[in-house]
């Protein structure tokens, strides 16, 4: 939506009241990966465990990646299949989609947009900043189900995107 310059959007109401994930946070998060880029393997597991993504040993689910000698599979959120990012030193040789089950390739692509695996930021300083927002608002309770000891401990239960603006000093909408 940020980069849409004419035609209309449709949208619920509630999608437009509900608080979401500052621009900056999505912008800072979001990678783009062509072939035929100059990067390099760590520096991409890096940006991906920043992001959120989960370090698997073999990828079946959106939000995982895995990786093995000098190829990365990854599942972004929103996609209908993973891609294997194939690297030849430390430029991207081939971007292929996948199936997970058989791991035989689906088609070749040139270029993928990785969106955050998640809404809200899953570092330690992130986990800090809703534990004392949580006890500013609420009791903190102590039981292993609540909301409050699942992100404590970094796990993130249903429907924590609805708890975001206690990730962040500041929201927005849509």
């Amino acid at each position: 939506l940020p980069s849409q310059t004419g035609g209309i959007t449709i949208a619920p109401i509630s999608t437009i009241l509900q608080r979401q994930s500052p621009r900056a946070f999505l912008l800072q998060h979001t990678l783009m990966v062509k072939t035929g880029d100059n990067a390099s393997l760590d520096k991409l597991r890096g940006q991906l465990e920043n992001s959120g993504y989960r370090h698997v040993d073999q990828v079946f689910g959106p939000g995982e990646y895995a990786n093995r000698g000098s190829i990365i599979d990854l599942y972004p959120m929103g996609s209908h299949a993973p891609y294997r990012i194939d690297f030849f030193d430390d430029e991207i040789d081939t971007i292929r989609t996948f199936d997970p089950e058989n791991q035989r390739t689906i088609e070749e692509i040139n270029a993928i947009e990785l969106l955050p695996a998640h809404e809200f930021p899953t570092t330690t300083e992130a986990i800090d900043s809703f534990r004392s927002r949580w006890r500013q608002r609420f009791d903190a309770r102590r039981e292993p189900e609540s909301i409050y000891m699942q992100v404590t401990k970094g796990t993130w239960p249903p429907g924590i995107e609805y708890w975001q603006p206690l990730f962040f000093d500041q929201t927005e909408t849509i």
